[in-house]
């Protein structure tokens, strides 16, 4: 059996954003594994001006001397990357491109995925703010072999969590990103010791997720056909990208009519009221909106108005809510 402490494994990491970081920071401080290099995007042009801005996880990496490579979504490149690196172990999380067979089959100890699922529910893009769309009452960590299809490798092992009544997609996002900084290394050393299994997917129950299904265009909220309830749990899974928006019906109020409302935070409120889907009103020192149940209204916390500053039920019910009824 290998002593991962004396011989530590020559791991090659492939990731991007913030999520990525934290993965690639708990395998940089792991003396199981030795991280020979990152694979990451190239950089990108960012904001109004437009300035090439290096990935979160190519900061990390120089920051820590560790060596970056971009393939670029190129064959040849990937080939070079193994040539160069000769890696033990390949560890992917959010990295963003579809890998080659031959590279993710390279490593003596294959090719490991992270994914936030349960899979196979939830395959793909966005099974965070799916599964709070959906309703789901949990959600999980898989840690995966890689395979040509999409999510669709062999499972290593799965950790289960709760999605609370109040979780955003950052909030539940943030919690899954700690829990599996915590638990990859273990399960890695027992793939590597030959103490696991893997574990075929059951291909009846896979459902997919896609980048879609969280979009600017799927992000707005339709009173008059979407139940209050999805609108709540919308609200949740679009924070902090793209955030639920809409269109207010106020045309007695020409300060909001026709505008369009961004809401960051909402509950769901046992509220009558006989006014049409979307429209904002005040009741009992709460801002509401209405919603195609009469008896159910939609309380916004925390929204901003467009052409203003993200605001809070007092500072609206103080300024320019306070003339409606």
């Amino acid at each position: 059996m290998r002593n991962l402490i004396t011989n530590p494994v020559q791991t090659l990491f492939l990731g991007t954003d913030w999520e990525s970081v934290s993965t690639l920071k708990s395998l940089l401080q792991d003396k199981r594994f030795n991280i020979v290099g990152v694979i990451t995007t190239i950089d990108k042009p960012i904001g109004r001006k437009q300035i090439l801005t290096p990935s979160k996880v190519k900061e990390f990496a120089i920051k820590y001397n560790i060596e970056v490579f971009h393939t670029e979504k190129q064959e040849k490149k990937y080939h070079e990357a193994l040539e160069k690196f000769k890696p033990e172990l390949i560890v992917c999380k959010a990295f963003g491109e579809i890998l080659p067979d031959f590279f993710i089959q390279y490593p003596k100890y294959k090719s490991i995925n992270i994914h936030f699922s349960l899979l196979p529910k939830y395959r793909g893009a966005v099974p965070i703010q799916k599964a709070i769309l959906d309703g789901e009452k949990e959600t999980g960590i898989t840690i995966m072999l890689m395979s040509a299809g999409m999510d669709e490798g062999d499972i290593l092992s799965i950790f289960k969590e709760p999605i609370l009544k109040d979780d955003t997609n950052l909030s539940l996002r943030e919690r899954l990103v700690k829990k599996a900084s915590q638990v990859l290394g273990n399960v890695l050393e027992n793939w590597i010791q030959g103490n696991i299994q893997p574990v075929k997917q059951d291909e009846s129950k896979a459902t997919y997720c896609w980048q879609r299904d969280i979009s600017k265009e799927s992000a707005e909220i339709k009173w008059e056909d979407m139940e209050p309830e999805y609108i709540e749990r919308m609200v949740r899974a679009m924070i902090p990208w793209p955030i639920a928006w809409s269109k207010l019906n106020r045309n007695d109020q020409k300060e909001i009519k026709e505008k369009k409302i961004q809401i960051l935070q909402s509950e769901l409120s046992n509220t009558t009221t006989d006014l049409i889907p979307g429209t904002l009103f005040v009741k009992d020192s709460t801002v509401l909106i209405s919603t195609k149940n009469s008896n159910k209204a939609v309380r916004v916390i925390r929204f901003r108005l467009e052409g203003k500053k993200d605001t809070s039920e007092k500072e609206f019910l103080n300024g320019i809510g306070r003339n409606i009824v």
